[in-house]
């Protein structure tokens, strides 16, 4: 097997894993919080979840944060990897690390 054919797949598992994870904080993130519009729900007559989950408001922080570590391994290693062959940048890997890393952020100074 050729080298940059290894390289393509690692990168695409990498980039599967990374996105799979950012799909699962995407199921989290709606048990980690309480509802944002408590007026509307009530005024409508439906159950509001007035308080949050710590422990899956953490495990969402460790699930995003584990999302940028992995984007950023996968963006260092598509760097080395376009300098070295005739493989391109992929332009996923950047949007990746920088929504989990502002989601990240946002948890952590805002949440």
């Amino acid at each position: 097997m050729k080298k940059v054919k290894i390289f393509q797949i690692f990168l695409g598992s990498l980039s599967i894993l990374g996105w799979s994870l950012a799909v699962y904080a995407l199921l989290l993130f709606g048990e980690a919080r309480p509802d944002r519009a408590v007026g509307y729900f009530l005024s409508k007559g439906a159950s509001v979840r007035l308080t949050w989950d710590p422990t899956i408001t953490l495990r969402l922080e460790y699930v995003i944060w584990s999302c940028a570590a992995i984007s950023l391994i996968n963006l260092a290693f598509n760097f080395y990897v376009a300098h070295h062959s005739r493989m391109g940048y992929w332009f996923n890997i950047p949007l990746l690390l920088l929504t989990s890393t502002a989601a990240g952020l946002y948890l952590k100074f805002f949440v």
